[in-house]
């Protein structure tokens, strides 16, 4: 168990009230909901059992709705040549010329690699270098 330390603030007169509120509505004590409020501002887990539950429960729901679509952080759409291309070509024509830009684009518009697989910038990479760099030149240049 860790160790803890008193420490003693001044709040502003005008938060006083919504402070006491805030705290009564909780249902903790004024030192829990302090130490909650420092731990989220921190941005680190909260300590009350209850809350962390939650999260845990809604983070499961996400992981189960993500599995019944496909695999999960896989994007649903299979791999699909031309869709990418277009992708790839809209996204540098909007002045975005970066495999991570292109890749999160790519994830975005629900299209897999060819391998089935979420893109990454070294996906993409590897991607463009296999001939596939004429064909997106060629679509920037012609529009098709």
């Amino acid at each position: 168990m860790s160790k803890s330390l008193s420490v003693t603030f001044r709040i502003p007169a005008e938060l006083v009230e919504s402070f006491t509120s805030a705290v009564s509505e909780s249902g903790n004590d004024k030192t829990a909901w302090l130490i909650d409020a420092v731990r989220q501002k921190l941005g680190q887990p909260e300590s009350n059992p209850d809350n962390r539950l939650l999260a845990l429960v809604e983070r499961m729901e996400t992981a189960a709705a993500a599995l019944a679509g496909g695999k999960q952080g896989i994007p649903p759409r299979e791999y699909d040549e031309t869709a990418v291309i277009k992708i790839v070509a809209d996204t540098i024509r909007n002045g975005f010329d970066n495999g991570r830009i292109i890749a999160e684009r790519l994830n975005e518009a629900g299209y897999q690699t060819k391998a089935g697989k979420a893109w990454d910038k070294d996906i993409y990479s590897a991607w463009k270098r296999k001939s596939f760099s004429k064909k997106i030149n060629h679509k920037l240049a012609y529009g098709f």
